[in-house]
């Protein structure tokens, strides 16, 4: 059944391509073939017409405006005004107005449904539609960060059929999150990073379909770094043999936060707001590109951040994350991870590792 509605699509545009066609090649026929009956005619009783005159003389009659600065005075010309723009071409002229509004309708319609292709570039994915809650909540904070408010953000999913909200910076791609063909629509090619969200907390088949996902994506873009939610921490395993991957165990986290909140409280209101851009002092990292000549331990290096009133809280150093400094030097690639209001430029940060 769902081949058969495809063939009848197909068809149907076929059909309309040629139509289209059809009246293009009508428009222009009745365009010059008037233009040049009108110059051949008038050109007798008026020397100083000019064949542009002749085809400004069509182009305004054919849309109906007839500014009167020129018209018909021949028989000759006056049947062929009658012919060409009367019968040919008003009707030709309407059809094709009628095409074009009906692709820009149609054009519409495929965005709003997400079965068009994007246009962007540098541009963030969104992969799967748990819930609207979630996908918006992600959105505002993505967005909250001054450095990436102005980016824009395509959500790929196969959820729903249309977004029932709208963002000037938000596209929508309708597909499968396991096909390349929707990759390639979303121009994943040309994307900066990509989010991979959980079906669902309560689908057993979650963090599969998440990992499948990161691997055609990765056959689409294999240098895209994809930040993917992984709802079992069994399931990490899935992932290891895949590059540019980042995993957050949501779950976990919220139950780890849970037992430190009832034992300590105040603990989740300083983890609310040191992982929200919304709020002035928020967790942020940046990677090590170089490290100095002299050895600087990280001890130092951290006193001299909090004299700028950035808190370095920890370093991670090939998957393993150091909270104890004493006696650790800097590594080229290790990622420093502070508390601050704004990202630490990789500039200022040479500031702190020079001796």
């Amino acid at each position: 059944m769902l081949n058969m509605l495809k063939g009848r699509i197909i068809r149907l545009r076929r059909r309309r391509g040629v139509g289209a066609s059809f009246v293009l090649a009508a428009l222009l026929v009745s365009i010059v073939g008037n233009a040049m009956t009108f110059y051949l005619f008038e050109r007798g009783a008026r020397p100083e017409l000019s064949v542009g005159d002749s085809f400004w003389y069509s182009m305004i009659s054919i849309t109906t405006i007839g500014y009167g600065d020129l018209s018909a005075n021949t028989i000759g010309s006056r049947i062929g005004t009658i012919f060409f723009i009367t019968m040919v071409g008003l009707t030709a002229f309407t059809a094709w107005a009628g095409i074009i509004i009906g692709w820009l309708i149609d054009l519409q319609h495929r965005e709003r449904t997400g079965m068009g292709s994007l246009y962007v570039k540098e541009h963030i994915l969104i992969i799967n539609y748990p819930n609207e809650g979630r996908v918006r909540h992600i959105i505002d904070e993505f967005m909250s960060d001054p450095a990436h408010r102005e980016d824009e953000i395509a959500i790929i999913t196969d959820q729903v059929e249309s977004l029932t909200f709208s963002h000037p910076n938000v596209y929508f791609v309708r597909g499968s999150p396991l096909e390349l063909e929707t990759y390639e629509r979303a121009r994943a090619a040309e994307a900066q990073r990509a989010i991979v969200l959980s079906t669902g907390y309560d689908d057993p088949h979650s963090d599969s379909i998440v990992a499948s996902a990161v691997s055609v994506l990765h056959r689409s873009n294999p240098r895209i770094m994809a930040t993917a939610e992984c709802i079992d921490p069994k399931h990490a395993v899935l992932f290891e043999q895949m590059d540019n991957v980042s995993l957050v165990f949501p779950l976990q986290m919220a139950n780890n936060l849970l037992v430190q909140e009832s034992q300590d409280p105040g603990v989740s209101l300083l983890a609310q707001v040191i992982t929200s851009n919304k709020m002035d002092g928020t967790l942020l990292s940046t990677r090590l590109e170089a490290v100095p000549e002299k050895r600087v331990a990280y001890p130092d290096i951290a006193k001299r951040m909090l004299d700028r009133d950035i808190n370095l809280v920890g370093i991670v150093r090939n998957g393993t994350v150091h909270l104890r400094f004493t006696e650790l030097f800097p590594v080229q690639d290790d990622v420093l991870v502070y508390i601050a209001s704004s990202r630490l430029e990789w500039e200022a940060l040479q500031e702190s590792l020079a001796p």
